[in-house]
């Protein structure tokens, strides 16, 4: 039978794809540049979750901090207390009788020595990363939505009195927030709605809920002190955490989909792509806390709930950007909060303070992992997440089960196709391929049953029907690297082969 050759090309679920190079759809996979590679699932590194029973609270917070002296501490904030997480002392309360509203979530960042987290029911707290000490208010500093350390200044944003101001501290101090002393300020936006946020390094980005505005220090100038100048107007973040910076580059969900900032240059990313696919598989009553997280890879994270009927405690779905090559993906899985975070290094051949170290010397984790997980290789930030358990987690367990669909195609233009073996192009011994047939793009399509990969590497399919497309799943706990397409053997439909 003649060949047919069918990509998992590029996810583009906005666009027909009938005869095209794009795949229909994909699930729990990373997009790479010619194919798509396995998700691991979480598994928990830590023994104990946050909060510590009898507590019920969900996290509402997840933020990693490096010490003067270069180790990690993981902090996790509830509704009502902040945690601070140590690998062998597990959770321990550092803060409490706070008044996290529904809908909102804690906002960290560091500045030097201090951690410092933000959200509008309490004033700022400050804790020393270096000592590992409790939270304390900032007394001088006013009550706002989230906060942000850019250059030498602390920012807060959506301040409790005024939606649309921002205030910077003093320089270099975290405890001093008078406007017109040692260069601290406050500027009102005066259209673009409420602050959402705010994002950047050197240069930094306020984000409105309509607008988007630059912000430049300018030193040396006692008067203005940051020039603030709006660069995206009509278009802003829909959620105070749907926003995300590399460097000086900005990426937002907005209203009518994603896009990306540099500079002034704003780029629609999901445009004919997964806009409208997002929009209509997402909640639209909590885009609001639509989370976006970075990886150490090149990803972005957009982590939302895909129905009403998703429970509050936990997020059940994940949209994924790979801004080296432009392309897209999604995972499922559920969680609570998600991070980019980093531990502390596990001292494997030593003596040192961990508990009951004394050959290898400390004993595996639970659940047994292998040596390359960030629970033992400290100082690497990895994505992690606080599962529905409450327990941290990583991205390091068996590979998820993937799901690949083709692009849908006439094998024989004109005519009906007999469709005999399915080759996956994938490195995965296991799995089943299902086929997905209609005589005319008007109709609905019929999926067949899952037809095996066989001891040949190809599922024996034998369908017959105008238009074809091709489903390969990858079972949970394959191992397997790439994933590249399928290879069909088609001919015209009551022709021999």
């Amino acid at each position: 039978m003649p060949k047919v050759p069918l990509q998992f090309g590029e996810w583009r679920p906005d666009i027909a794809t009938l005869d095209t190079q794009f795949a229909n759809d994909v699930e729990n996979v990373f997009p790479g540049s010619n194919s798509y590679l396995p998700v691991p699932s979480l598994v928990p590194f830590a023994e104990h979750p946050v909060p510590p029973p009898p507590s019920n609270e969900r996290v509402v917070g997840l933020f990693s901090a490096r010490t003067t002296t270069g180790e990690w501490k993981i902090y996790a904030g509830t509704p009502t207390k902040l945690y601070n997480w140590s690998l062998f002392a597990g959770w321990t309360e550092v803060g409490s009788g706070y008044h996290v509203p529904e809908g909102e979530l804690w906002s960290f960042c560091q500045f030097g020595k201090w951690v410092i987290a933000a959200q509008i029911g309490d004033k700022p707290q400050k804790a020393d990363v270096d000592t590992g000490g409790a939270f304390a208010a900032i007394a001088a500093a006013p009550i706002a939505h989230n906060c942000r350390t850019i250059g030498d200044f602390v920012f807060l944003g959506g301040l409790a009195s005024n939606r649309r101001k921002i205030i910077w501290s003093s320089i270099n101090d975290v405890d001093a927030w008078t406007p017109g002393l040692n260069l601290s300020d406050e500027q009102e936006m005066p259209d673009g709605g409420p602050v959402m946020g705010l994002a950047g390094d050197k240069i930094g980005y306020i984000v409105q809920d309509r607008a988007v505005s630059l912000l430049q220090f300018m030193p040396g100038d006692t008067t203005f002190i940051f020039s603030i100048s709006k660069v995206v107007y009509d278009r802003g973040s829909i959620s105070e955490c749907g926003f995300v910076s590399i460097g000086d580059n900005l990426y937002l969900l907005c209203e009518d989909g994603f896009y990306h900032l540099s500079g002034q240059q704003l780029t629609p990313i999901g445009h004919e792509k997964v806009n409208d696919w997002f929009l209509a598989n997402s909640d639209v009553a909590r885009r609001n806390v639509v989370q976006a997280v970075t990886a150490v890879k090149p990803y972005i994270f957009w982590a939302y709930h895909s129905s009403s009927g998703t429970p509050a405690a936990y997020y059940d779905r994940v949209i994924l950007f790979n801004w080296t090559n432009a392309r897209w993906s999604r995972m499922a899985i559920n969680a609570q909060m998600w991070a980019t975070a980093a531990t502390v290094n596990l001292d494997l051949d030593t003596t040192g303070p961990e508990v009951n170290d004394v050959n290898l010397d400390t004993p595996p984790l639970p659940p047994a992992r292998s040596l390359d997980s960030f629970a033992y290789q400290g100082g690497r930030p990895r994505v992690a997440a606080i599962d529905t358990n409450g327990f941290l987690s990583e991205l390091a367990g068996p590979n998820l089960q993937a799901t690949l669909e083709t692009v849908e195609v006439h094998p024989v233009p004109g005519s009906r196709a007999m469709v005999g073996d399915v080759y996956p192009v994938a490195d995965g011994a296991d799995g089943v391929i299902y086929n997905g047939t209609r005589e005319r793009l008007a109709d609905d399509v019929m999926w067949t049953q899952a037809y095996p990969i066989e001891i040949t590497g190809s599922a024996a399919v034998y369908n017959s029907a105008r238009l074809h497309r091709f489903r390969h799943i990858i079972p949970r706990d394959t191992k397997w690297t790439h994933a590249q397409g399928v290879v069909a053997d088609a001919v015209q439909d009551g022709t021999v082969a």
